[in-house]
C-alpha cells in the first residue's frame, strides 16, 4: 500500500514539475523569438530609411522610361549588384513584377522573391523558405510612384533560426534530465515522508490484532455465562430478565462478529493470513450455497442462477465460501421485495462471478465507499451490520489475486462483480 502511495507521489510530483518546465521553456522559447524578429524586423525598418532615397529615386527613373517609352521592357534595363557579404537586400519591381533594380546577397534569388511575396500585405514582415535559407522579407508599395511599383528588402536568418533550433534541443535535454531528477528526489522525498506514517500505521494495525485477539477469550467467557444462565431452570430473572439475557446474548454475537472480521482483516494487512491453496469445484460449491441459502429467503424475494458447468478454481474453499455469503446477505439486506441473481462462467483465464439484487441500490455519493472499513451508507444505517463485510470480501479477493467491483443506481439495484484468475497450483 505504501509503496503504491509512493510510486503515486514520484507521478505526481515529476509531472508536474514536468509540466511547469514545459510551459517556462515554451514562454521562454517563444519570448525570445519574437524578440529576435522584432530586433530583425527593426534592423530592416532602418536599412529601407536609410536607403529610401536612393530606392525613390531608382522608382522615379522607371517611371521616366515608363513616360518616354511605353513599349520598352523593364528588364531591358535591369541592374542587379550581387555582394555575399552584404547583410541586406532590396529589390525594385514594377506593377507587372518586373524586376527594375536590386542588391542582392544571394544569387539567383531575385527570379522567385516576387512569387514569394505575391500575398504580402504591405509592411507586414514575412519568414519564408528559399533553398537552403530562411529569410525576413518586408514589402513595401513606393509612396511617389504612379504606376503601381513597390520594393522588397529582407536579410537572411537562418542562423537565428539555427540557433533557436539548438536551444529548443537544449530545452528538451535539460527537461528531460531535470524531470528524471525530480522523479529519483521526489521518490526519496515521498519515502522519508512516509516513515512516521508507516510507522503509526503499524502501531495501529498491531493494536487492532492483539485488541482482537485478546478480546476474543472473555467475549466467548462472557457468551457461555449468558447461555448458562439463559438455560438455567432455576434462575429468577422473570420475562424481563429474560429478555435481557437474549439481547445481552445477540450484542455479545455481534460483537464477537465484528472481531473475527476485525482480526481477519488485521492479519490480512500483515500479510499473515494463512489459507488452504486446494482443488474447488466452484461450480458446485456456488451451486450449494446458492440453495441452501435460498431455503432461508422470504418468500418475498427470488433467488435466480446461471451458473456455468464445470468450472473449477485453485484456491482457500472457506474464503470462498465467505465470499459468497457476504455478497448474498449483502443482498438479501437491501432487498425487501423483489429478486437476486447470482451467474457463474469462465471467460478466458478469468473467472467471474455476479451477485445482482433489486434492491434500494446504492447513492452516488457512498458508491465509492462501499469497501471502506465501517462505512454504512447513511441511507442504510437502519440495518444492522458491522460494516466491516464488503471489506472482508475485497480482501479475500484480493488475496487470490483478483478484483471486485460495484455497480448500483439508487433504488435500482446493486451488482457486485467478481474476477478471480484461475490459477495453476504449485
Amino acid at each position: 500500500m505504501f509503496n503504491k502511495i509512493q510510486r503515486k507521489l514520484t507521478i505526481q510530483y515529476a509531472f508536474f514539475f514536468l509540466l511547469f518546465v514545459v510551459l517556462l521553456m515554451a514562454a521562454l522559447y517563444i519570448s525570445i523569438s519574437a524578440i529576435m524578429q522584432q530586433q530583425q524586423v527593426q534592423e530592416l525598418e532602418q536599412f529601407f530609411g536609410k536607403e529610401r532615397y536612393h530606392l525613390e529615386k531608382d522608382d522615379e527613373d522607371e517611371d521616366d522610361v515608363h513616360d518616354h517609352n511605353k513599349d520598352d521592357q523593364i528588364t531591358d534595363g535591369m541592374k542587379i549588384e550581387y555582394d555575399a557579404n552584404r547583410s541586406n537586400f532590396y529589390y525594385v519591381f514594377s506593377k507587372n513584377n518586373e524586376l527594375v533594380h536590386g542588391d542582392e546577397s544571394f544569387y539567383g534569388l531575385y527570379k522567385d522573391v516576387a512569387q514569394l511575396m505575391m500575398h504580402a500585405k504591405d509592411e507586414d514582415p514575412q519568414t519564408v523558405e528559399w533553398k537552403d535559407q530562411d529569410l525576413l522579407l518586408i514589402k513595401y508599395d513606393s509612396p511617389h510612384s504612379h504606376n503601381g511599383s513597390y520594393m522588397i528588402i529582407g536579410q537572411s536568418v537562418t542562423k537565428q533560426h539555427h540557433l533557436l533550433e539548438r536551444m529548443m534541443y537544449a530545452f528538451i535535454a535539460l527537461t528531460l534530465i531535470g524531470t528524471l531528477c525530480i522523479a529519483f528526489l521526489s521518490h526519496y522525498l515521498a519515502g522519508k515522508a512516509m516513515v512516521p506514517i508507516k510507522k503509526s500505521f503499524e502501531r495501529q494495525r498491531k493494536f487492532v490484532s492483539d485488541a482482537s485477539h485478546e478480546l476474543r477469550t472473555p467475549l466467548s467467557v462472557f457468551y457461555s455465562s449468558l447461555e448458562v444462565l439463559e438455560n438455567d431452570d432455576e434462575n429468577e430473572f422473570g420475562a424481563f430478565g429474560q429478555e435481557v439475557l437474549t439481547d445481552l446474548k445477540n450484542e455479545t454475537q455481534h460483537m464477537e462478529t465484528l472481531l473475527e472480521g476485525l482480526l481477519f482483516l488485521a492479519r490480512f494487512d500483515q500479510n499473515k493470513l494463512k489459507t488452504k491453496k486446494e482443488d474447488i469445484e466452484l461450480s458446485k460449491l456456488v451451486n450449494s450455497i446458492t440453495k441452501s441459502f435460498e431455503r432461508t429467503l422470504p418468500d418475498s424475494i427470488q433467488l435466480k442462477t446461471q451458473i456455468a458447468d464445470g468450472i473449477k478454481f485453485i484456491g482457500d474453499e472457506t474464503s470462498i465460501r465467505e465470499l459468497l455469503y457476504i455478497l448474498l446477505e449483502n443482498a438479501t439486506k437491501f432487498t425487501e421485495k423483489g429478486s437476486i441473481r447470482v451467474s457463474l462462467t469462465s471467460i478466458n483465464n478469468y473467472i467471474k462471478l455476479i451477485v445482482e439484487d433489486t434492491g434500494i441500490g446504492i447513492t452516488q455519493r457512498d458508491l465509492p465507499h462501499v469497501f471502506d472499513r465501517f462505512y454504512q451508507a447513511t441511507k442504510n444505517r437502519q440495518k444492522k451490520g458491522t460494516g466491516l463485510g464488503l471489506s472482508i470480501a475485497q480482501a479475500i479477493v484480493s488475496h487470490h489475486q483478483g478484483h471486485i467491483s460495484v455497480e448500483s443506481e439508487f433504488g435500482q439495484g446493486t451488482k457486485f462483480i467478481v474476477s478471480l484468475p484461475i490459477l495453476k497450483k504449485d
